[in-house]
């Protein structure tokens, strides 16, 4: 079984890569880095194209919401084909986009326990919903406390070191867009 996955920039490319491997054994997984959101959604059409000619199983877009006001906005930008596609019954569904609230970060600070192996400084408790927090913000408090506040936050080296500890059990519990991905994902795969 093949998946073809699209993302918006580095940090996501070497997350997916590492998290998708390891949880779904004997599964490859063609992952695309678009290099920003607005690339990702004009590249939609073009990705789904292309991994259709290839016999790919299913298609996922990782989009964050970051500024649009909701996830209705999210899908508006997406061409009227995609989003056709993206709105069948999930058991005859080939495209899945899926949107992080506010951004992947969100997705990160779910797993309190990972952040904790990562910046054990921080002691960071997760909340019910990551949704709810500016998780760049956050995430940029947490790195300060473990490193300092001249720290500066880097992003895709943060994305590497995070990818091996990431538990999706734990990071659903706390982020509702992610469990929507996660369970998509799943049973994408298993059919």
């Amino acid at each position: 079984m093949t998946i073809g996955v699209g993302v918006e920039g580095s940090s996501e490319l070497g997350f997916w890569r590492k998290v998708l491997h390891r949880n779904f054994r004997g599964v490859r997984f063609d992952v695309r880095n678009m290099k920003t959101k607005e690339k990702l959604i004009r590249a939609t059409p073009q990705l789904l194209e292309s991994f259709r000619s290839l016999h790919y199983d299913a298609v996922f877009i990782l989009v964050d919401r970051h500024r649009d006001p909701c996830i209705a906005a999210v899908l508006q930008r997406f061409d009227n084909k995609s989003r056709e596609e993206a709105r069948k019954p999930a058991d005859e569904r080939y495209l899945f986009i899926c949107v992080a609230i506010r951004g992947l970060e969100a997705w990160y600070l779910a797993d309190d326990s990972a952040i904790n192996q990562l910046l054990p400084k921080a002691d960071y408790l997760a909340p019910k919903e990551t949704a709810k927090l500016n998780p760049k913000e956050r995430l940029t408090e947490l790195w300060k406390k473990q490193f300092g506040q001249d720290a500066a936050l880097n992003k895709i080296g943060f994305a590497h070191m995070m990818a091996p500890r990431f538990d999706p059990a734990s990071a659903r519990q706390c982020s509702s867009s992610f469990d929507y991905f996660w369970t998509r994902m799943t049973a994408a795969l298993q059919s």
